[in-house]
């Protein structure tokens, strides 16, 4: 009997104090804490520029002044059409309408001056640089009095058909259609009944 209650007694004291266990609640996890913002970096000032040395200044190439437009050589002046040679090439400008710098017109513009052409508020400005020397004059007339006796000498033999050295009054009508008789033999001086160079050369005058 006595065995039966100390069974009991034990019994009852393991359930008293093992039942409290299971019925507590695990502790909640803590909440972990929200990191903490970083202050925003200061900017940190810039440094001031420093200022340019009057020494550097003086050093600064000074803008050399030059002709807005074209500059060159007269290669031809002819009615009023001016034939310019520039570093890039030929240009042909009408300057009948232009006004004009080192001029009183375009009639004392001279083939080797060097001029400016430019245009200020649509007018076309020509300026005197430089004029041409006496003795460059000299060599530009000898050189156009070449060219003008090779250009006839080369038509020349273009109507010379048969290379005679001569020009009929047959060979000369392919150039000049409307050539009567009677005006060629107006220019055969030695009425031989042909040009030679020479009278041929009066007719092209």
């Amino acid at each position: 009997m006595k065995r039966y209650l100390i069974f009991a007694l034990s019994l009852l004291i393991c359930i008293v104090f093992v039942t409290p266990g299971f019925t507590q609640t695990k502790p909640a996890a803590p909440e972990k804490a929200a990191p903490e913002k970083a202050p925003p970096a200061k900017a940190e000032p810039a440094a001031p520029e420093k200022a340019a040395k009057p020494e550097d200044a003086k050093k600064a190439e000074k803008p050399k002044k030059t002709f807005p437009g074209f500059i060159g050589t007269v290669e031809k002046i002819e009615s009023g059409l001016l034939t310019l040679k520039y570093p890039k090439g030929m240009i042909t400008l009408d300057v009948n309408n232009a006004k004009f710098k080192g001029y009183k017109s375009a009639e004392d513009i001279k083939v080797g001056d060097k001029v400016s052409v430019t245009h200020i508020k649509g007018v076309m400005i020509v300026k005197k640089i430089a004029g041409v020397k006496p003795s460059t004059v000299e060599k530009v007339k000898k050189v156009e009095k070449v060219k003008k006796v090779e250009k006839v000498k080369k038509k020349f033999k273009e109507i010379d058909i048969n290379n005679d050295g001569k020009i009929t009054i047959e060979e000369l009508t392919i150039v000049f259609v409307n050539i009567t008789p009677e005006e060629f033999k107006k220019y055969d001086k030695n009425n031989d009944g042909v040009l030679d160079e020479k009278e041929f050369n009066a007719i092209k005058q």
